[in-house]
């Protein structure tokens, strides 16, 4: 459901960081992620499910060394359950979860041109740092990026 929901094409329309198109490929790439899990102290992983249904996940992972405080978070929705409260619910949990494993900071990039997510997480407390000019190659266009953070203490 992970890889669905990765590879859908209004899902992709937005995503800065697309790994593969394909399903299968995108599956296999879940499957290795969720295996090394469990041992990956780095990561914050959650899933968000409705009547036994993935709608969502979000991630969250450390930076290197000298930045370990620091984590980058990435949230995912299933486009028609875009609206519904998802996208706010799962970075609340997020933080949460990154307060209790002691991260500091937690990071956010989107599309400048995304207010929806920009929206969402401004309300829950993510300051927008700066825009990044041209950062990202879509559809053979130049998008902006926006820097959102969050300081945790």
């Amino acid at each position: 459901m992970l890889a669905e929901i990765e590879t859908y094409p209004r899902v992709r329309e937005w995503d800065v960081d697309i790994h593969t198109e394909d399903l299968d490929k995108m599956y296999l790439q879940f499957k290795e992620f969720l295996g090394s899990l469990p041992d990956d102290k780095d990561q914050i992983f959650l899933v968000a499910e409705l009547n036994r249904k993935v709608v969502g996940f979000l991630g969250i992972h450390r930076k290197g060394k000298r930045m370990k405080h620091v984590g980058v978070v990435g949230v995912t929705a299933r486009s028609d359950y875009w609206r519904k409260g998802f996208g706010t619910r799962l970075p609340k949990a997020g933080i949460e979860c990154a307060r209790r494993e002691g991260f500091i900071r937690l990071e956010a990039d989107t599309l400048a041109k995304n207010k929806a997510m920009r929206r969402i997480a401004e309300k829950l407390g993510f300051k927008l740092e700066g825009i990044r000019r041209m950062r990202v190659k879509m559809n053979k266009e130049y998008e902006d990026e926006a820097l959102l953070a969050l300081v945790l203490m």
